[in-house]
């Protein structure tokens, strides 16, 4: 029906012709020029909308991809050829609605930078809100999210502003050390206040040479038993190291790790055992852990979980199993009879060998009443040779450590018949025949493959029936199980699993045929062998290896036995820590036995040392009542 009508309307067959030329709008004009011609023919509305949905979403597809790209011009195009074919194409009405959202939302993500610059990031994420509840996925605005929490957290969470990581040297000897505090104010600009528990006439000895003020600070923290909490970026608070201070002083904050990966309970039992951490809290349904802790033990638990949630490794095992069965049958021989019979010829005949015959009977017997029967002789001359190659190509991708099986056969059934109180029923149970392959991987570092690998081919040999007349199979089995390392695109063969039959059966005249020559003329044989051999090729192709962490995620300073945690100044650059620029230090000139540092500059800026002091001042600086 469909090749007469095209035979019969010119404009289907134009319209065909130019959309497979790549000429669109002039081959969709003649089909629906046919359609209007002949409106009840069903093959040209048929033909007419699949053309329609097959060109618009070629144009879609496109569209989506250099949507993707970030090309919104060249996607804006596609979707307005796809109109062009469908007005009410939802797709495309669909993805320029996106577009222009996307327009939109980039607008809103530029003026939200502008605010975050000036400092003002209330602003910011008011003006994100909108956009990430409209696109939750909108990379722009999640970037600028997360910088302005990174700032905010650096901010609110006792992190000194980065102009006072500049280094800095002090000597003290055996100065109180609210002296101390107070010269470090002056110098570095920072406000101290102490609790009313701090020892006011404790004293302390610190020689820091091109340290931050940062670090200069724990260090004289450290060596006098206090602790400090930052409450802003120039206000520090001094207060006794104790665990009630500790609580009164110390800033909490909740922080949710969103896990991609890892379990949530194995990552919530490796931070309870490594930090000791106070609040944790796991939802296994969405794969999250909420956490309760200090700043730098949060800090602390990023990085594990950063180290932890690490995708599995994947491989995909192309296999090959091929299995060679060559049999070859050859009979060559005459056979012949093996008995003969005689029998009495007449209505009263008798063979000899069934009743036995009468004294009588023996009197008539002669050349004329004697029949001979003989089996026939048969001449054997044939030889067949039979080649079966059975080949399995199976390609399977699995994840790390866990176990993948291939299964090419058959399942044949088992009847097992079971009689309680003389009432039989029978039930039926399968056994896996042909070819089953179980593969377990183990991915390692050095992008190599460790492979567990079990291989069985089996096939039925013969059907066995008992006396109750079950019905069972003798399966004969080959089986190899080994465990082997590959890199990345090795090939290893497995050989050697060979079946190997031989069978000679004969037929012979006794004596005669037993003679090297005359054997095939006074007798038969009957030559069966049969070979078989499985052969098996594994090769590992990794998708996703495993992932060595950067030393910055795997190594970093957790703090004392005694207290885990560790402030940023003390770890260094790992944590965030600007190094030291290279202007000259702040040099201070203190009582240190009277002597005076040979080898420091002389001071250049009037912060090197207080205001009120000239420069060989005698004494240390006054103590801070």
């Amino acid at each position: 029906m469909l090749l007469a009508a095209c035979a019969g309307n010119p404009s289907f067959r134009e319209g065909n012709a130019l959309l497979d030329a790549g000429q669109v709008e002039q081959g969709m004009a003649k089909l629906e020029q046919a359609l209007r011609e002949d409106p009840h023919n069903a093959q040209y509305r048929i033909a007419l909308l699949n053309r329609k949905a097959a060109l618009v979403n070629g144009y879609t597809s496109r569209a989506e991809a250099q949507r993707q790209q970030g090309n919104d011009a060249e996607a804006e195009v596609l979707y307005r050829q796809a109109l062009t074919i469908d007005p009410h194409s939802m797709v495309a009405q669909q993805g320029l609605a996106a577009l222009a959202q996307e327009r939109r939302h980039r607008a809103i993500v530029l003026d939200a930078e502008s605010q975050f610059q000036r400092g003002d990031t209330a602003a910011a994420l008011d003006l994100l809100r909108p956009v990430l509840q409209e696109r939750p996925g909108q990379r722009e605005a999640l970037r600028l999210k997360a910088r302005i929490a990174d700032a905010q957290a650096q901010k609110g969470t006792g992190r000194l502003s980065a102009a006072f990581r500049k280094p800095v040297t002090l000597q003290f000897r055996d100065a109180p050390v609210r002296s101390v505090f107070d010269f470090i104010g002056k110098v570095s600009g920072l406000n101290f206040a102490f609790d009313r528990e701090v020892d006011p006439n404790l004293r302390a000895t610190i020689s820091v040479r091109d340290a931050s003020i940062e670090e200069a600070i724990a260090m004289l923290l450290s060596s006098t038993g206090l602790e400090q909490a930052v409450t802003g970026e120039r206000s520090i608070t001094i207060f006794p190291n104790n665990p009630q201070k500790v609580k009164d002083y110390q800033q909490l904050m909740v922080r949710t790790f969103f896990l991609a990966n890892a379990e949530a309970k194995q990552v919530a039992f490796t931070l309870k055992t490594l930090l000791k951490a106070r609040d944790i809290v796991t939802d296994e349904r969405l794969g999250i852990i909420i956490m309760r802790d200090t700043p730098d033990m949060v800090r602390m638990a990023e990085r594990i979980i950063a180290v932890q949630d690490l995708a599995d490794p994947e491989v995909m095992l192309e296999v090959e199993v091929l299995e060679v069965k060559r049999s070859r049958l050859q009979e060559l021989g005459i056979h012949w009879p093996e008995q003969a019979t005689l029998s009495l010829a007449g209505a009263n005949a008798t063979s000899v060998g069934s009743n036995p015959l009468k004294v009588s009977d023996l009197k008539r017997i002669n050349s004329h009443n004697i029949n001979l029967g003989l089996g026939a002789t048969t001449i054997n001359a044939g030889a067949t040779d039979t080649d079966n190659n059975l080949l399995a190509n199976p390609r399977i991708r699995v994840r790390n450590k866990d176990k993948a099986k291939i299964l090419i056969g058959d399942r044949v059934p088992v009847i097992t018949v079971t009689t309680n109180n003389g009432v039989s029923s029978d039930s039926v149970n399968y056994v896996d025949v042909g070819l089953k392959l179980d593969v377990e991987p183990n991915v390692h570092l050095d992008d190599e493959v460790a492979i567990k690998i079990n291989l069985e081919v089996s096939n039925v040999v013969k059907e066995v029936t008992s006396k109750s007349g079950t019905q069972a199979y003798q399966i004969g089995t080959r089986s190899a199980s080994t465990v082997l390392r590959l890199r990345d695109g090795e090939t290893q063969v497995l050989a050697g699993l060979i079946n190997d039959e031989d069978r000679k059966v004969g037929s012979k005249v006794p004596g005669v045929g037993d003679l090297p020559i005359l054997n095939r003329l006074f007798g038969t044989q009957k030559d069966d062998s049969s070979r078989s051999e499985i052969v098996l090729s594994i090769t590992p192709r990794l998708l996703r290896s495993v992932r060595r962490p950067d030393l910055h995620e795997a190594e970093f300073l957790s703090g004392t036995e005694s207290s885990i945690g560790v402030r940023a100044a003390v770890a260094g650059p790992d944590l965030g820590v600007t190094q030291p620029t290279t202007e000259p230090p702040p040099f201070v000139r203190t009582p240190m036995s009277g002597a005076d540092d040979a080898g420091a500059p002389s001071p250049q800026s009037p912060q090197s040392q207080p205001a009120d002091k000239p420069a060989n001042a005698g004494p240390g600086p006054k103590k801070v009542q």
